[in-house]
């Protein structure tokens, strides 16, 4: 049998590398666990983000941050598959305009493969006010009647998830919530659970993949599994995205003209 080449994935968080440095390296531990031989996920985060990426103000310019690091992977062509390891799928469409290898997301992953292990799902959120948010995700991939509900656990400010890896008494006691919005969840109806964010780490690297009967996706794994097939299907046929209507990608000269008035360099294909 053939030796496949290796693959190299940029797996993009919005945790501020400054701030959630440990949530990170759980990110990275979880990946590592799911990669397969000859596959890197270099986990990255943002210089700033996860402030308050439950407001949209804020993920505005977090957005903007994950779209340079997309231009830099197209410019360079250093990786194989762009992840876009965020819950909330930010830049999605406009990474998938501009990128000739797989763009993969959180939430179209999970939301999809939840769909072939169970006839309905729920999500496990940081806090209540992405609600509003993920409902809008499902609604637009057209699962809404497929969701049975969303709970919450109780982080408004989405940094201290970070003391959740470090401190046991922090940890036990989001764990503790955890299990309580699962068995909430299980009675609404879901027969499959989605834990978005750094939950998704924690619940993985404790082990925990079932609740009586119902699994709990290991997100971030299924992430890096899902992007090994998409780049072998990628290596295979050479075709990674449809460029009709939503995701066409804009004209080289418009591409060059753009990055001259913006001074956007990374813009250009290297």
């Amino acid at each position: 049998m053939a030796t496949q080449p290796p693959i190299r994935l940029w797996f993009q968080l919005l945790s501020a590398e400054g701030g959630m440095t440990d949530s990170i390296a759980a990110t990275q531990r979880t990946c590592d666990l799911a990669a397969s031989p000859g596959t890197t996920v270099e986990v990255r985060g943002t210089r700033n983000g996860a402030l308050g990426d439950q407001y949209k103000i804020f993920l505005h310019y977090d957005v903007r941050e994950v779209v340079d690091n997309g231009l830099k992977v197209r410019a360079e062509k250093t990786h194989d598959a762009f992840v876009i390891a965020n819950s909330l799928d930010p830049a999605l469409v406009e990474l998938r305009e501009m990128l000739d290898v797989p763009v993969l997301s959180f939430m179209e992953v999970a939301c999809f493969t939840a769909c072939q292990m169970g006839d309905t799902f729920g999500l496990l959120l940081v806090n209540d006010r992405f609600t509003p948010h993920y409902a809008d995700i499902v609604h637009h991939y057209g699962l809404t009647s497929r969701l049975t509900g969303m709970e919450p656990v109780r982080y408004d400010n989405i940094r201290r998830l970070n003391e959740a890896f470090t401190d046991e008494k922090i940890g036990a006691d989001l764990m503790e919530q955890l299990l309580e919005a699962c068995s909430r969840l299980i009675e609404r109806g879901a027969e499959v659970i989605i834990p978005t964010g750094p939950l998704s780490a924690l619940l993985a690297l404790r082990g925990v993949f079932q609740i009586d009967g119902v699994p709990i996706l290991n997100s971030y794994g299924l992430l890096v599994k899902a992007a090994e097939v998409a780049v072998a299907m990628h290596r295979m046929t050479g075709v990674a995205v449809s460029r009709k209507r939503r995701y066409q990608s804009p004209p080289d000269e418009l591409i060059r003209q753009c990055a001259q008035v913006r001074g956007i360099d990374s813009m250009l294909k290297g």
